[in-house]
């Protein structure tokens, strides 16, 4: 069972790790655009300042793409599947 457990919490910890990072982006989104750029982009340094926060979207969208190890989706559905199956052994 504590087997179950660890796999249970790298989802956990694997899914908020995803969260803190689309959370930070969210809020830096609302409260800081001007200080944003996105890599690849043309940004100008008089109005983002002399060390801008840079978004890499190739990153954020591995985040979403269905082919990426890194996607969102399949890890939730694993997780999922792992809770069926926690709560069919109870």
């Amino acid at each position: 069972m504590p087997e179950e457990l660890s796999e249970k919490q790298r989802y956990e910890q694997t899914l908020m790790r995803i969260g803190r990072r689309l959370q930070s982006l969210g809020q830096l989104l609302e409260q800081a655009p001007a200080h944003l750029v996105a890599k690849g982009f043309k940004s100008d340094p008089s109005i983002t300042g002399p060390r801008p926060v840079e978004i890499d979207l190739d990153d954020m969208r591995d985040l979403f793409d269905r082919t990426s190890e890194k996607c969102v989706g399949p890890v939730l559905e694993r997780y999922h599947e792992h809770l069926v199956r926690l709560k069919s052994q109870r």
